[in-house]
Parts: C-alpha cells; structure tokens; sequence
C-alpha cells in the first residue's frame, strides 16, 4: 500500500521539527558559559590597548565543590597567593602595609574557614582596582579593618604580665598596651622623681601641682575633677573608639570595661618645654610601672 502524499508531508514536517529541535538544543548548549577561571587572571590583558587591567586578580576556586580534605589544603594555596601581591611580590603595582599584612595573615590561619569568603570579598575589590586604573585605596582600607572584624568581640592579648617603662615628659600619649574585658591593672609611677612642666614653676612629681586644678579646662587632657597640671594620667580607649581619660596620679588600679588598649602622658598641653630635675649629675627619670590584679 503506498502512502498518501499527505503522510509523506506530514513525515517530512516531523522530520524537520526533529532537525529544529535538535539544533536549537544544540545551539542551547553552545551558549553556556564557561566556568568561572581559576588562579591569577584578567578579563583584559594587562596593558592592552583596549583598555586593558592594571594587575591580574587571583581567582579562587568554589569551595563548595571541592572534598573537605582538598578544601582545607586549597584554603593554604589561595592565602599564599593573596599575601604574595599584598606584600607586593608580584610586582604589579600593589602593595599593601607589611605589618597589617602580617597582622591578617596570623589572624586567618587561627581561622582558616574565613579564608573562603576573604578570597571571594578579596577578588571583588582586587577587579574594581584593576578596572579603575590600579587604584587600591578601597582595597587597602579593607584589608586594615579586616583584623578588626574577624576578632570582633575577641582578645587575644590578656594583660598577665608586668610592664616596666619611663615617663616621657616631652611628649604626648605613649605605648599602648592592650587589655581585654576584665583586666585589672595596678599603675604605680615613682614619687622621688621629679620635674618642672612650667619655666619657673615648681618641681613637682606624678601627682602634679597640687595648686593647679585643671577642672574645666579643656586645653588639658584631662579635665576632670582631681586632674591637676603636670599629673601622670591616662587613657583608655575601647576596640569601639570610646575613650576614657584616668587621673592616675602616684598610683590606682584600672579594671578595663571591655577588650582595648591604654596608653599615658603628663596632663600638659605643651609638654616639649619641660625639664626634668637634675641632682648634681643625675637627672631623674620616673618609672612606671603596670601589674596585674590577681
């Protein structure tokens, strides 16, 4: 039996939908993306007259694809090459500060799993420097913050020691030494030493002048009731930037608030003219002293 001309018609229709459908699956399939690149990498060469990258930005790899064991060792592999152009070693115009730069590091490999979403934050900014002419600024003032924020609430540095020092008259804030939540610190300053912070004035000790109250005064640092010219104080000053000015004095012990760091100075505004006294030959120098309050 031979087939109509209206079957042969409709096979032949059916035939070239297959053909459609099969190449507009094809076609479906062509358009995918890529995967995302993985290692050093830029969109525009660098230096290409189309407006190329300023640097190359590390890629890291998903994670989230890979086994725990070879996650935990890639995480390794892409701090390395994030340190090495933080530290400037890929010399491509990025270099960042080799302190802060060591200060991120030691906090990343206390906690390795935030290395994931650094490398990601970290590529973000890297790409905006790279599209905008090797500006880092932004980039870098992330990387400054970033200890900060990883250790958000954190201390790391419990004052359990003693601490010996001298006072700088002739200078403002010095040191600071960093507490945690809880610490109590006995501050002793040495009363046989002595020094003039006032030409013609009197030769007086950490306590200060007892004769200049400096209440009120805001030229001073400390202008509190029982701040006095000259006196030994201190500040305190919270991982949040809330200061807090101690008239300290011969001596007091501090229990700090929260986590943040203390520093100290003579209670004068303009401390480069003072002038310590001189026995015969030997000048005194007042000794400071911080211990901590079992």
């Amino acid at each position: 039996m031979r087939p109509s001309p209206r079957s042969g018609t409709l096979l032949v229709l059916a035939a070239l939908l297959v053909g459609h459908d099969a190449d507009a699956r094809r076609k479906k399939k062509n358009k995918t993306p890529p995967p995302p690149p993985v290692g050093w990498h830029a969109d525009v060469p660098v230096g290409s007259p189309e407006g190329g990258w300023a640097h190359e930005c590390y890629y890291p790899p998903d994670f989230t694809k890979l086994p725990e064991t070879e996650r935990r060792i890639k995480r390794a592999e892409v701090l390395d090459e994030m340190m090495s152009q933080w530290r400037g070693e890929r010399n491509d115009g990025v270099s960042f500060d080799p302190d802060r730069v060591e200060e991120v590091e030691t906090v990343l490999l206390g906690r390795p799993e935030q290395i994931e979403p650094i490398s990601v934050k970290n590529l973000e900014l890297c790409k905006a420097s790279a599209t905008g002419g090797g500006d880092t600024s932004a980039w870098e003032a992330w990387l400054k913050a970033l200890p900060g924020r990883l250790t958000a609430g954190e201390c790391l540095t419990p004052f359990d020691y003693t601490m010996f020092d001298y006072l700088d008259i002739f200078t403002g804030w010095q040191r600071e030494v960093p507490l945690c939540e809880g610490d109590k610190v006995h501050i002793l300053a040495t009363s046989k030493d002595q020094y003039q912070v006032r030409r013609d004035g009197p030769w007086i000790n950490a306590a200060g002048d007892p004769a200049s109250s400096t209440a009120g005064n805001t030229d001073y640092p400390c202008n509190l009731e029982g701040c006095f010219e000259g006196m030994f104080i201190a500040r305190f000053v919270t991982s949040d930037g809330v200061e807090t000015i101690l008239p300290v004095g011969l001596e007091m012990t501090f229990t700090a608030p929260e986590n943040g760091t203390l520093s100290y100075r003579i209670n004068d505004p303009v401390p480069d003219d003072n002038k310590w006294y001189k026995r015969g030959t030997i000048e005194d120098h007042t000794a400071i002293t911080l211990e901590p309050v079992q």
